[in-house]
Formats: C-alpha cells, structure tokens, sequence
C-alpha cells in the first residue's frame, strides 16, 4: 500500500511536470543547473587554492565541510519540524485520507517522506556542489566518489526523523500547543544545540604569535581535533575518508550515519504508531479558537501604512516566518562574535581588501537568503484574499511598495549591524567601512526588489506553505539572479579599495576618487537595471492576475 500511494506521488508529480510548457520547463532546468554548475566551480576554485597549502590547507577544508552542514543540520531540524505541522497536522488532504481504509501507519509513511523531500531538496542543491568540489580537490575523479551520497542521505535521514519525531511528541504533550508555540520550542531546541556544539567542540583560533615550531605544532594539532557527537563531524570525515581512499574510515563513519539515521526514523514511526493519530485528532478538537477584537492604537492610518501594518501582524503570527529568521540571526551573532575573537595578522592590501569585500559579500547572500525566504513568498501567501487587495482603490505599486517596506526595515537593520562591526575587525579602516555599510544597504534593497518582483511574475496563489514557495523555481531564479548582481557588484570596487589599503598601510597619500567613480557609476547603472527591469515587468503582471 506504501508503494501505490508514493507511486501515485510521483504519477502526480510528472503529470505536473509534463504539464509546463517546454519554454518554462526549460527555464526552470536551465535555472537548477547554473546554481549546480555556478556552485561547483565557486566551491571547486576555493578549494583548489587550500590544496597546495601544506597541512593546513586540507584542515580548513575540513572544517568548512563539517561547520556548513552543522548549519545544514540545524535549518533541516527547523525546516522538517516546520514542515511537518503543515503536512502531519494542517494539510487538508487529511481529512479526505483518513476517510479511506488505509492504515493509519501508511497515511504517516506518505507524509513523512512527503515532509523529507518539501524540507530538504533545497539543502540538497546546495550541499551536492559543495561536497563533489571537495572530493574532486582533494581527491582524483573516480566512479567511488559517488558512495558519498550514502552518507549525504543518511545525513539528511537524522533531521528528518528528529523533526517529525519532536512535533509528533508536543502535539500529543499538548494538543493546544499553537504553530506559534511549536515552532518557538524548535527554535529554543536549535539554539540548545548550537550551545552544546560549541561547548563540545574545542576551540584554538588563537594563531601563535611566535615561530617556535612546539608552538605551531600545538596550534597545529588543536586545528585537527573534532566533535565525535554530531553527525555534520561524522560527514565531513567520510568525504575525508572517501578523498583520500581510507575506506575503512569511510565505512566507519558511514555506519554512524546510518545507523542514527535508523534511530531518527525508527523513533518517528513508533512515536506515530502511538499517538500521531490520536495528537492529530486532539488538534482538530482544540482547533477553534476565541476570537478577541483588540482598540487599535491609532484609528486611522494611510492606506500604505495599513498595509504594512496588517503584514506585520500575519509575520507575527506566522511562526514559519519568524522562527527561521531568528536561528539565522542567532548564527550571524556567532559569526560577528567569531570573527571579532580571532586574531588577523594578515596586512597584505590585497588581502585585506579581499576579506572586506567577502565578508560584504557573505551579508550580501544573507540579504538575498533572507528576501527569498521571507519576501518572495508574500503575494503568492495572499492566496484566495487576492481579489480583495485587488478590488480595493490601491493601485498595484502601493501593493508591491508595502510588501517589501516591512522586510526591507529588517533586513537593512540585520546587514548593517553584522557588516559595520565584523569589517571594523577585519580592515579597521573607517573608509572601507563606510564603503561596505552603503554596498551592503543598496544589496539590501536590490535584493528585496528583485524578491518582490519576481514573487509577482511567479505567484503561487494555490500554495500555503512559504516555504514550499521560496523553494519553487521562481526562488532559484531569484537566487542565481541575486548572486550575479552581488558578484558582478563586488567585482567593480575590488580595484580601488585594494589601492586604497595599499596607501594607507605605506602612509602615502593616494587619489583614488577617479577609479572609485567608475566603479561606482558602474554599480548604481547595475542597479538600476536590476531594480527598474523586474519591477516594471511585475506591475505588468500583476495587472493581468484575475
């Protein structure tokens, strides 16, 4: 019975597909390959660089493999819980599933591999690029590398069946437990791991200032210590094992995955075999709620203000929304705290003005991460109410203009706390500072337009979940988009900021302001194109809506 119900998923999932015109079809693929293809040569030319660096080239590879899939394994908890409210508990398929004579333990089958796939194709996009960079950097190109995806699966495996497991486990504690309220548990159990993972995993940044070699080997030697308690530890050292053809290695740390991604699933079906129909049918009893009419603070607001306020008050109540926002905010804390603790004695201009610029172009991602997340999705969740917004005396710009308004605000407060005080660490140089902070703004509103714009050309009306949205093939064209525009950007002030640190550190005075034009009027005519061209073509769809 498992089968005829995946089998009719995927029948309805090719239906889907065949159903597009070739042209979106073809847009859609051409969009999921560049971001493969664009991600793998990114990945492959930092690690290329790291290769020939003795000893400690192949350590901070390793460590980046396994702290970027601590931050996979923490946005796949929040992302699987999340989703599994929406899938397990408020997906209105359910009612009509369990109407039938399928058992119950087949119905949390379908939804279990259902809340899999909606939460972690998107980390898979990202991580696959990432991974087959490593192994082909540092390793040789060999049919056996493609035994990572064991693991990379068996990764994926343990959030999955920790999420569902966590929800199914408060839903049945408290069928009254509110979206709200479940997902603010996630986010307190996400941060309770963050601080049991840095508490567990030695930290030795300090780069000793002495060229005593007992020194550098200890430095050396606390570089290569991991966490044995995690599973992102236990990934990175199978691609490690993989590279370097230790299969003994491999098959060890392979076995750890699978054997939690066991533990994790096996803990999800007998949690549902116990309560999942019992939680679900308690949470339709205590689903009414009493309805309160609050005296608003100022009783009549303008019509672009009303709008902003009433988004405001959905993104509060929307814990899908505000949840993942703030474990992004507690992980950009750790890294302004990182950056700040750890020592830089790099003084080369060249250097200097490269980790400014990556480091203005990393929050430049966050804006962009953040925009598709949370602003791309804001027309389409406006669902069946559409015609509402649209029979209303607003016109089409006071929409879009009031959508963006709110996130915009949070956004350019996030980007420019985080980049004014990790590059004051970094390059100490007000100027630069200065440079970044008003980069990093307009990154903020380009990225929040384009956001917005694109949401419009590609509305969902039909779907509820933003994040099934975002994850949707507007959102990757809206990322790959928002990538160009950020690189293209940072590329153009390389130049002179590079001669600018360059002057300073020989205390010469050195007149950049012809090459800094340049390269200015070079980036606001970019930025005009990326905020003129998808916002007219957005008011014009947005007016052919029904």
């Amino acid at each position: 019975m498992n089968l005829y119900l995946i089998k009719i998923r995927i029948k309805r999932a090719l239906i889907s597909i065949s159903s597009m015109s070739k042209f979106n079809l073809f847009s859609y693929s051409l969009v999921i390959g560049v971001f493969l293809v664009g991600g793998f040569i990114f990945f492959y030319r930092m690690f290329i660089f790291l290769s020939p660096i003795e000893v400690i080239g192949i350590i901070i590879a390793d460590k980046l493999i396994a702290y970027s899939f601590f931050i996979f394994l923490l946005l796949l908890l929040m992302s699987n819980g999340i989703t599994a409210l929406s899938t397990l508990y408020y997906s209105e398929e359910l009612d009509y599933l369990y109407s039938t004579p399928l058992l119950p333990s087949n119905i949390f089958t379908v939804k279990l591999l259902e809340t899999g796939f909606y939460s972690s194709w998107a980390t898979l996009i990202g991580a696959i690029p990432l991974v087959f960079a490593y192994l082909i950097s540092f390793g040789k190109i060999h049919p056996s590398m493609f035994l990572i995806l064991i693991p990379l699966l068996a990764f994926i495996s343990i959030p999955v069946g920790l999420g569902v497991s966590t929800i199914i486990f408060l839903k049945k504690l408290n069928p009254r437990f509110t979206l709200k309220q479940l997902s603010a548990i996630l986010v307190c159990f996400s941060i309770f791991l963050i601080y049991i993972y840095i508490r567990t995993t030695p930290y030795n940044f300090n780069i000793p200032q002495t060229l005593n070699l007992e020194a550098i080997n200890q430095f050396m030697d606390g570089l290569r210590v991991s966490n044995p308690y995690f599973p992102n530890e236990w990934f990175y050292k199978s691609a490690s094992a993989l590279a370097y053809n230790n299969m003994g290695l491999y098959l060890k740390n392979t076995s750890l995955l699978l054997f939690g991604g066991i533990i994790s699933i096996s803990s999800a079906f007998l949690l549902a075999n116990l309560f999942y129909r019992i939680s679900w049918m308690s949470s339709l009893c205590h689903s009414e709620r009493t309805l309160y009419v609050k005296k608003p603070l100022i009783k009549r607001l303008p019509q672009f203000l009303n709008l902003v306020q009433k988004d405001l008050k959905v993104f509060l109540r929307a814990p899908l929304q505000w949840s993942q926002l703030l474990i992004i905010g507690v992980l950009l804390i750790i890294y302004t705290i990182s950056l700040r603790r750890t020592p830089l004695y790099v003084q080369d201009p060249f250097w200097l003005s490269a980790f400014a610029l990556i480091n203005t172009g990393f929050i430049g991602y966050i804006t962009a991460t953040l925009s598709i997340r949370f602003v791309y999705p804001q027309i389409s969740l406006e669902g069946k109410t559409w015609w509402l917004l649209r029979s209303s005396p607003l016109s089409t710009r006071t929409i879009l203009k009031s959508k963006g308004w709110f996130f915009l605000i949070i956004n350019l407060l996030i980007a420019e706390v985080v980049v004014i005080s990790s590059n004051l660490k970094l390059v100490n140089y007000p100027f630069i500072v200065l440079i970044s902070a008003i980069i990093t703004a307009i990154f903020s509103l380009v990225t929040v337009v384009l956001a917005i714009s694109l949401g419009t050309i590609f509305a969902d009306f039909n779907e509820t979940n933003p994040a099934k949205i975002a994850s949707g093939a507007g959102g990757l064209i809206t990322a790959v988009l928002s990538l160009i525009y950020i690189a293209i950007s940072l590329i153009l002030f390389i130049m002179p900021i590079s001669t600018y640190i360059k002057a300073q550190l020989q205390g010469l005075f050195v007149d950049i302001r012809i090459p800094l034009i340049i390269s200015s009027s070079l980036f606001l005519l970019l930025t005009f194109f990326a905020l003129i061209i998808p916002y007219k073509i957005a008011i014009r769809k947005i007016n052919e809506v029904e």
